[in-house]
């Protein structure tokens, strides 16, 4: 449930309801904090240094200085990265049949493409953007493969990685299968991830009450929510997810992303370009 999009000049709150059995759940936050941060934080803050790998999208800083509120002086610095993309990782976008505007028939293909992907590599990471996704492509493996895989939500985010770790130490195949959360704060160097399976642009999803009330306030203010909002967030989701990869100047392997609109639409150029500079795997469509 979300409520009436503000005045265009006014900074909107989010707000819904989550029915519980026994109870009711109301919630009410701002969609930008930037005022109060720059107002509490940055005028009075002598100095700071914020580093991240994906504080840019591609070279651009704009995103980040207004999610922020950082001051107008603020510099941004791309420091060039120890990997060399090009020698250690491929990027591959294999040609699909089908687009997830059609989730089912995309889910379908997954799933007959996942045991080939899998198998290719004694590990991997493969990512998702929904539960409902995540399960169905699950429940399709050969039980034997379906035996190699590790999943979010069995057990602790920490065990599951020892786990991981453990198998690939004893020379057994290890497939860490997950959702967002994955694709931050994971660290697997060496043979602990050669492929990161991305199942398709991690768009924000459209039940998002926070997300969806931002994109009313931008299209109320004449903006366009896609090309504003929605495709940076997801060029910052996808480069944070890609760098899964590459861990130590000694690593090397596959990103392998199952989402055809990579290729075929033209924001998809745009993705691509906020992606580290991997090399073209020959399997790669566009």
């Amino acid at each position: 449930m979300f409520g009436q999009p503000q005045a265009p000049e006014a900074s909107p709150s989010a707000r819904w309801l989550d029915f519980r059995p026994d109870d009711l759940l109301v919630h009410c936050t701002p969609i930008q904090v930037d005022d109060l941060l720059y107002e509490k934080l940055w005028t009075r803050c002598a100095g700071a240094v914020l580093t991240s790998a994906t504080l840019a999208v591609g070279q651009d800083f704009e995103l980040v200085a207004a999610d922020l509120g950082l001051p107008e002086d603020v510099v941004g610095l791309i420091v060039p990265s120890p990997f060399d993309y090009a020698q250690q990782g491929r990027l591959r976008v294999p040609k699909m049949r089908q687009n997830p505007s059609d989730p089912n028939a995309h889910t379908e293909e997954i799933a007959s493409l996942m045991p080939g992907l899998l198998t290719e590599f004694q590990s991997a990471l493969v990512l998702f953007t929904s539960w409902r996704q995540f399960f169905a492509v699950i429940d399709a493996l050969p039980a034997d493969l379906r035996g190699d895989c590790l999943l979010q939500g069995e057990i602790s985010k920490a065990e599951l990685l020892n786990q991981h770790r453990d198998r690939v130490d004893a020379g057994k195949r290890s497939y860490l299968m997950g959702l967002a959360s994955f694709a931050e704060g994971v660290d697997l160097p060496g043979d602990y991830c050669q492929q990161v399976i991305i199942a398709k642009i991690p768009f924000s999803v459209p039940d998002d009450p926070v997300g969806a009330t931002q994109q009313e306030w931008i299209e109320a203010k004449g903006g366009n929510a896609f090309y504003e909002l929605m495709l940076p967030h997801a060029a910052l989701r996808l480069t944070q997810a890609a760098g899964r990869l590459l861990r130590t100047e000694q690593d090397s392997g596959v990103v392998t992303i199952l989402d055809g609109r990579l290729t075929t639409k033209a924001y998809g150029r745009k993705l691509i370009a906020a992606l580290p500079p991997f090399r073209w795997d020959p399997a790669t469509t566009g």
